[in-house]
């Protein structure tokens, strides 16, 4: 009786485990497909796509293993599109989600034909690379675009063609008019030098069989030991580097002034052509053309379903633990999670009711000083007041304009020894006041703040000058000083220049009359900060900024062409008939 008693004792328990075990099994099984929903993914490599002009492009698709019908995800890329989605973990989450990733080489770029024609090419590629992604087995039509820098801009240049199958687009760090972006203010941008020897010039040497670095690691070797004489090569247009490799860079410095030419590159003039949303995304340090662009494309195509985040970033990936920029930490909060943001936007357009109304509001920006992010419903803020500070006697910043005659400042200019970024021009806050040691830069400054002073928004600045060349070029830079004295730059300095012959437009060249005042008016200065009670508002003036932008060689002769310089001696006016001042966007607090 008692064996049989614990028999079946022994029977039940056996029992019991066997249920929990499989309930558990269970459980397990279905908390692990809500962690990781359709973790399987099969990939189909060198896919081809026959573009109008008969040239074969190529792509790798990240299918879900799950199967059935589902939007598909296109990233165009100039820099090898394995590479891409082996380092990229969106591209993975996304297939990893459900959605159909087509990674594609550009034309003319490693897998793909042709001859690559940097932003060009890009809008007839953009839109049959669109149509064909529709086409593939698994895709239910929908195409959604993601990517960042030169794959955020395919997106606007395959837009502004409207591609019917083409649903949103989320661009990234990207441009809204090419003469912000290839020049700013008429100078030209200097980074497309290390652009095109680091990134594009290794593949075009093996794919023509040219000397030279084939690989990134290669190339990156050469040219941190040539950088520094590279970017001061005088002609520009003759720099023998990159002729064999990179012709569409000396095609872009013969193209100074704007015009026709720029047509392919202007976002701006073909929002009306754009049907589809944008997530636009930039960082208060990122390149200049970024966050101008985000809030131009976001403010053109809002009616859309167009929104807009800014952030304390420079030019790449945010990320949780981006906090930390330059010699600044923005806190805990000023990370984000890209890649959560980017599949709420792509679950919300291709796999939800599509134009429903938003949650939250449409325009997401981090303040510096405070650290905070905001939701605002517009760009520029309705709330600012124009607030304007004027440059004054003794190196000072006031908000009254000038009343009684004052000497301009003057300083010497020498193109031989311009003013080099003493950070070898990394982008980030970073203190500016050792250039202060230096006789060709100007500082004006408030007295140290009583309150706390937001500004966000566009800024303006209006600025008096002369000089005795016929050409020359000044920056205006605005900077928040610390109450220990380091002045740290509020945005990218690209942004900060204004070349005298392009003052009334880049349409045309304009020469001074030596000697002459002339008033030189910038519009595309951005950021948004709070002065905190203690801080004081700085300005720079000066007339170059290496590596950032080329050094203007005083002559007037065509950009990029002159191996000869010219001193000039400027003049920055603040009397009461030329009253230079910034103009800043308050925000009532």
């Amino acid at each position: 009786m008692g064996g049989g008693r614990y028999a079946m004792r022994k029977t039940s328990w056996r029992t019991l485990a066997a249920v929990l075990s499989l309930l558990i099994a269970a459980h397990l099984a279905a908390a692990s497909a809500e962690l990781f929903p359709d973790l399987a993914v099969e990939i189909e490599r060198n896919v081809p796509a026959r573009m109008r002009d008969g040239v074969t492009l190529r792509a790798d698709l990240l299918r879900p293993a799950a199967g059935g019908p589902c939007p598909a995800i296109l990233w165009r890329t100039p820099y090898g599109l394995e590479r891409t989605w082996h380092q990229n973990p969106l591209l993975l989450r996304l297939a990893r989600s459900g959605y159909l990733v087509v990674v594609q080489d550009v034309r003319g770029r490693y897998a793909s034909e042709g001859r690559f024609d940097p932003y060009r090419q890009e809008t007839a590629d953009g839109y049959d690379s669109v149509e064909w992604a529709a086409t593939l087995p698994g895709c239910n039509g929908k195409v959604g675009m993601v990517g960042l820098s030169y794959p955020g801009a395919v997106q606007w240049l395959a837009a502004v063609a409207a591609p019917p199958h083409l649903t949103a687009i989320a661009p990234a760090m990207c441009f809204s008019n090419g003469r912000q972006f290839f020049f700013f203010g008429g100078a030209f941008d200097l980074s497309w030098i290390g652009w095109a020897y680091r990134n594009i010039a290794p593949e075009e040497r093996r794919r023509s069989a040219l000397p030279g670095p084939r690989t990134a690691a290669e190339a990156d070797e050469v040219w941190s030991r040539n950088r520094e004489v590279w970017v001061r090569s005088q002609p520009l247009r003759e720099l023998a580097p990159l002729k064999d490799v990179a012709p569409f860079l000396f095609e872009w410095l013969s193209h100074p002034e704007d015009g026709p030419y720029w047509d392919f590159a202007n976002i701006e003039s073909k929002y009306s052509q754009v049907k589809v949303p944008s997530l636009n995304i930039s960082g208060w340090y990122d390149e200049g053309y970024g966050p101008v662009g985000a809030v131009r494309n976001f403010n053109g195509t809002r009616q859309l379903g167009s929104q807009l985040v800014l952030g304390p970033w420079t030019h790449g990936d945010p990320a949780l633990t981006s906090v930390a920029l330059g010699e600044l930490d923005f806190g805990p909060n000023a990370g984000m999670d890209y890649e959560g943001l980017i599949l709420r936007w792509c679950d919300r357009w291709l796999k939800g009711a599509g134009r429903e109304a938003p949650s939250g509001s449409p325009v997401r920006i981090f303040v510096m000083g405070i650290n905070q992010w905001r939701e605002e419903k517009d760009w520029p803020l309705a709330r600012a007041a124009p607030v304007s500070y004027y440059i004054g006697s003794n190196s000072s910043l006031v908000s009254s304009p000038p009343v009684a005659p004052q000497a301009p400042d003057r300083y010497l200019f020498d193109p031989r020894r311009p003013v080099v970024d003493p950070h070898r021009g990394a982008l980030g806050p970073f203190d500016q006041s050792p250039l202060e040691a230096r006789r060709d830069v100007l500082a004006y400054s408030t007295t140290s703040l009583e309150r706390d002073l937001e500004v966000t928004g566009e800024i303006e600045a209006e600025l008096w000058v002369s000089s005795t060349a016929p050409d020359t070029d000044f920056f205006v830079r605005l900077l928040d000083v610390h109450p220990d004295g380091k002045a740290y730059n509020l945005m990218s300095p690209t942004l900060e220049v204004q070349r005298a012959r392009y003052r009334n437009g880049e349409g045309r060249a304009e020469f001074l009359v030596p000697g002459r005042p002339e008033c030189l008016r910038w519009r595309s200065l951005i950021t948004s900060n709070v002065f905190l009670k203690g801080h004081r508002i700085r300005v720079h003036v000066t007339s170059s900024l290496l590596p950032h932008l080329d050094v203007n060689p005083n002559t007037g002769r065509p950009i990029g062409a002159d191996s000869s310089t010219r001193r000039a001696e400027q003049a920055v006016y603040h009397d009461p008939a030329h009253p230079s001042r910034v103009i800043l966007p308050v925000i009532p607090r």
